[in-house]
């Protein structure tokens, strides 16, 4: 597909002139709402407006009590000095901000100007409430390890200790183990939304420094003094935009955080490094008149990782319905030699069909090519790169939420040696790896915005060529969710009737484009869907196994509707710091540890308003394999209490089973 565009693009696209934009935006401590990230901002800017670009910086008021669609606002953070040193029983240094910004606690608050000298207590388990009995914490600094959120209930509120230090360090086996870097300092933030929290100050330590704290603490008492000199105060965050305008009002999104600490190289100034080379390519191909001027518009955002998306679309809801599709770029530009895993093209959540994806995907399938066999019969590609189901974390969940309606998929490597430590600087990044991303970047927006008819009628052939492996797949991947035979059933529709949304997706697109060859032929496939699927069904039938356990389950809660009371996705963390400590900690440490990550955001991208709660349970099954009933009646009574939701007057409905 667009072999033309794909040959000009790629003379022009530079891996190196990529890496060069990342490598400086790593430069920079860019903490949300901060001096560093404003400076970083700057930058782009002035390097964009050398290269022939000319991009808008907007501002947004960084305070406590806005409210972007769901997401709270946060104060502006200055620190300007911070240092942690053992003073007793011998003195030495263990941080110091202005040589590891990442050593102290994002947003942490001062202390008094002379600082704070006091005893360290170590904390085993930090988490449990019973770790605490019997401790004096009071004006105390404590080592701790784990959830930032509720240890500082614990520790800090509740018991009193003046700060906390973390010598945490979170495991992605097989790439990362705790010892894999000893002396690394993992990205450890507090997050302030409101004036009434109870803030304080922590540090970050190394594995090695964490255990030889550890060790001193078993021999002796050992004395700490601890400073900092940082601000919270209202102010502002920059977005980044830029468009190529087409000619219709319809346009693309391409997106890529511009935020987090020095030296962030993987994530996430490889995101925006090799978007910003997207935008200058595809500037200057256009200006020269070697790209047509493009069809539909091609927006470029560069801004806070998902505060910076919600105050997108917060001020500019108009655009929302004006845009088709989008992509978002967070951390794209590793070594994989080094340690930065396969390339991930992520699908957006099923409650949103489309096929932008699967483009995606086949765009990465072409270009990742770089060699061959010995006679050259058949080519291939020394990139790992993978298909992967939605998972979140990053702006795609945002703009993918049903509550946008924007088909948004993730290209990321993951998982990563170095994520969110000071080891994560620039040197392991790979200029093939951010030529190939920007490749597919640049083919995606600009195949989108103005791929002619012919690309597209290839397109949508592999597409359909698709549709019984993506079927095998689900038949296979519901086979082992120990299912009932009409749950399966249930289930396996949902997946059907994925697949001919993903094609009406693209008989609109057609439509927009005005390809009615396109459109005829899309008329013409719609029938080889459900027999592909009558096909795989049949084939299910002879797997199927007994079931075994995991009956139907039916309450009279279970019938009632909610719908959401803000667009984009709810950020429980944030939400629950109006209620009591004893429930916050409840709902963090005893209620939703026991559901798998982001099941919550399966469970209201399926709310519509329209559905039963047992219908976004089983779809919510159908999609992740996670089933958890009474997780969810607490979550639906926690979102009453707190706003985020309303219920609906009870209609008839078709429950799934």
């Amino acid at each position: 597909m667009f072999n033309n565009w794909k040959r000009v693009i790629e003379e022009e696209l530079s891996g190196r002139q990529a890496f060069r934009y990342a490598d400086r935006i790593a430069q920079y401590h860019r903490i949300q709402a901060s001096p560093g990230y404003r400076q970083a901002a700057r930058e782009v800017i002035q390097m964009l407006e050398r290269d022939g670009v000319n991009a808008e910086l907007v501002s947004y008021p960084a305070q406590f009590g806005e409210r972007f669609l769901s997401h709270f606002s946060f104060q502006e953070w200055k620190c300007e000095g911070a240092e942690l040193w053992i003073e007793v029983p011998f003195r030495k240094r263990i941080a110091r901000f202005n040589e590891e910004e990442i050593s102290v606690v994002q947003r942490s608050i001062s202390t008094p100007e002379d600082g704070i000298e006091a005893e360290l207590v170590v904390i085993e388990n930090a988490e449990e409430e019973s770790s605490y009995e019997g401790l004096n914490l009071e004006g105390k600094m404590a080592l701790v390890r784990g959830n930032v959120s509720i240890i500082h209930a614990l520790a800090v509120e509740k018991y009193k200790c003046a700060g906390l230090i973390f010598d945490n360090l979170t495991e992605f086996k097989p790439i990362r183990t705790r010892m894999d870097l000893p002396d690394t300092r993992q990205y450890t933030s507090f997050w302030w939304n409101h004036e009434e929290e109870v803030k304080s100050f922590g540090f970050v330590v190394s594995p090695r420094i964490g255990e030889e704290l550890r060790n001193l603490s078993k021999k002796q008492p050992v004395q700490l003094k601890a400073f900092v000199k940082a601000d919270l105060e209202e102010g502002q965050f920059e977005n980044i935009e830029y468009l190529i305008p087409g000619k219709k009002e319809k346009e693309i999104l391409l997106v890529s955080h511009l935020c987090h600490p020095y030296p962030g190289g993987q994530d996430n100034a490889s995101g925006p490094g090799t978007l910003m080379e997207v935008i200058r390519t595809l500037t200057r191909l256009i200006n020269e008149g070697t790209l047509p001027k493009p069809e539909l518009g091609i927006r470029f955002l560069m801004m806070p990782e998902m505060t910076g998306t919600c105050a997108y679309f917060h001020q500019h809801p108009e655009r929302i319905p004006l845009t088709v599709a989008a992509l978002n770029l967070d951390m794209v530009g590793a070594d994989q030699t080094k340690g930065g895993g396969p390339l991930c093209i992520e699908q957006p959540p099923l409650a949103l069909p489309t096929f932008v994806d699967r483009f995606a995907y086949k765009l990465v399938e072409e270009i990742a090519n770089n060699t061959a066999n010995f006679t050259g019969t058949t080519e291939y590609s020394t990139v790992h790169y993978v298909k992967t189901r939605f998972s979140g974390g990053s702006d795609h969940y945002i703009i993918s939420d049903p509550t946008i309606g924007i088909p948004c998929p993730m290209v990321i490597q993951w998982p990563d040696k170095h994520y969110h430590t000071t080891d994560d600087s620039t040197k392991n990044l790979d200029e093939n790896m951010m030529k190939l991303v920007g490749t597919v970047t640049a083919l995606y927006g600009y195949g989108l915005a103005n791929g002619e008819e012919s690309d597209w009628l290839s397109y949508t052939m592999h597409h359909l060529g698709t549709v019984g492996t993506h079927l095998t797949h689900a038949k296979e991947w519901l086979l082992k969710r120990n299912l009932s035979e009409e749950q399966f059933r249930n289930a396996f529709s949902i997946y059907i009737k994925y697949e001919e949304e993903s094609l009406s997706q693209l008989d609109s697109y057609a439509n927009l484009r005005n390809f009615r060859s396109l459109q005829e032929a899309i008329g013409q496939m719609k029938g080889l869907i459900l027999r592909q699927a009558e096909i795989v069904s049949e084939i299910a039938k002879k797997e199927f196994q007994p079931l075994l356990a995991n009956q139907d389950v039916s309450q009279d809660w279970m019938n009632a509707i909610y719908r959401r009371n803000y667009s984009a996705p709810i950020l429980l963390v944030d939400e629950i710091k109006q209620l009591s400590l004893q429930e916050r900690y409840h709902w963090l440490k005893e209620v939703k540890p026991n559901v798998s990550l982001g099941y919550a955001d399966f469970l209201f991208y399926w709310m519509d308003g329209q559905r039963t709660v047992k219908e976004l349970l089983y779809l919510t099954k159908y999609e992740t394999g996670d089933f958890f009933p009474e997780y969810a009646n607490e979550l639906l009574q926690l979102c009453l209490t707190l706003n985020i939701i309303s219920r609906e007057i009870v209609t008839d409905s078709l429950s799934l089973k």
